[in-house]
């Protein structure tokens, strides 16, 4: 269902929800035209040891490749530091944790069940593999959709939302340049791109430039 692609372990205000069935925050306005060129596709998903240097929460910092700039707007070639974050600074109703990104173009949740766990953004590109679920029909056009992945051990499955399955209340930006991990999974925020880790080789990137998994 997804086109093969490796990752690197770094990965508006309204999203929308899975097709279908969640109750979420309200479907955002049509996407605005990407700014950005394509961001390559990192070579591999894989989550850097923790370095010496301090980190909140955890005492540790996890460095691993991912721009340093919004115009190289490639994670893999991003080698800021990446510092863990204390999940319990994240925590949503249900045993979750619910996060934006600084910008507030995605937002992401991981919980303890199926579909609960992804990341969406009403201007990211259709991902591959989601062709199918991401057609317009006489209620939605594509562009009302947002665009997204659901996480689950070891699996990546891409889709499209016509609510906002990931949106939690009062949701707090992951800054750039760190990551949270709960229940297995992995995030990294960069400037460039949110990206995840399913675990087992599979991951994905999104931003407004791209959504690829693998």
């Amino acid at each position: 269902m997804v086109r093969k692609l490796a990752l690197a372990a770094v990965l508006t205000t309204a999203v929308l929800t899975a097709c279908g069935n969640q109750d979420a925050p309200a479907a955002d306005p049509a996407p605005t035209t990407s700014v950005a060129a394509q961001i390559p596709a990192p070579p591999q998903v894989t989550i850097a040891a923790p370095s010496n240097a301090g980190t909140e929460g955890s005492g540790e910092s996890a460095e691993a490749p991912a721009a340093t700039s919004e115009t190289d707007a490639d994670p893999a070639n991003n080698t800021a530091p990446i510092t863990p974050v204390d999940p319990a600074r994240y925590t949503a109703y249900g045993n979750q944790v619910g996060w934006k990104s600084p910008s507030g173009n995605i937002y992401c949740k991981i919980g303890t069940g199926p579909f609960s766990s992804g990341c969406q953004s009403s201007n990211a590109p259709v991902p591959d593999g989601a062709e199918a679920d991401c057609s317009p029909n006489s209620t939605f056009t594509v562009d009302m959709l947002s665009k997204g992945f659901y996480l689950d051990p070891g699996k990546v499955t891409p889709t499209c939302f016509n609510q906002g399955v990931f949106g939690v209340e009062n949701a707090q930006p992951l800054e750039y340049n760190t990551s949270i991990t709960f229940n297995g999974f992995t995030c990294f925020s960069r400037v460039e791109a949110m990206i995840c880790d399913a675990g087992g080789g599979h991951g994905f990137v999104l931003s407004m430039e791209q959504a690829t998994s693998n």
